[in-house]
């Protein structure tokens, strides 16, 4: 009785829909089930781009990262109207060896008011954590 129920469930059209429409979002580069959010202010993925990769684990670095550098802030670049562009500043970023320099650059507000919060490490258990900015 149950293997009948089951080989009429995999004969059925509708699950067959089902399988196509599922597979067919993840072949047009929509983000798979459980995946992250982007991060804020990051812009949309172009249409037909393929997902993004999952997020590798970070080993946390023991020795703190370096001193912010001084950075000059320019000019922000033209935008056009109803734009709104924001500095983020550099970041001192671990690649598994040692911190490497980001250097800031402007970004698009995702709307009116909003100012971006910087992120930065924080020491927890002998082992230094990144924080991500936000905008708030």
């Amino acid at each position: 009785m149950i293997a009948k129920l089951i080989a009429n469930l995999l004969r059925s059209s509708a699950l067959l829909l089902l399988l196509a429409s599922v597979t067919g979002a993840l072949a047009q580069g929509a983000p798979p089930p459980g995946a992250p959010p982007p991060p804020p202010g990051a812009p949309p993925p172009p249409p037909g781009a393929p997902p993004a990769p999952p997020p590798q684990a970070q080993a946390n670095p023991a020795q703190p990262p370096p001193p912010l550098q001084q950075e000059v802030v320019p000019p922000p670049p033209a935008a056009p109207p109803g734009v709104i562009l924001a500095w983020q500043p550099g970041y001192w970023r671990w690649d598994g060896r040692g911190y490497r320099w980001v250097p800031g650059h402007y970004v698009h507000a995702p709307r009116p008011g909003v100012v971006w919060v910087p992120g930065h490490w924080a020491l927890r258990r002998d082992r230094w954590f990144w924080v991500p900015g936000h905008w708030g």
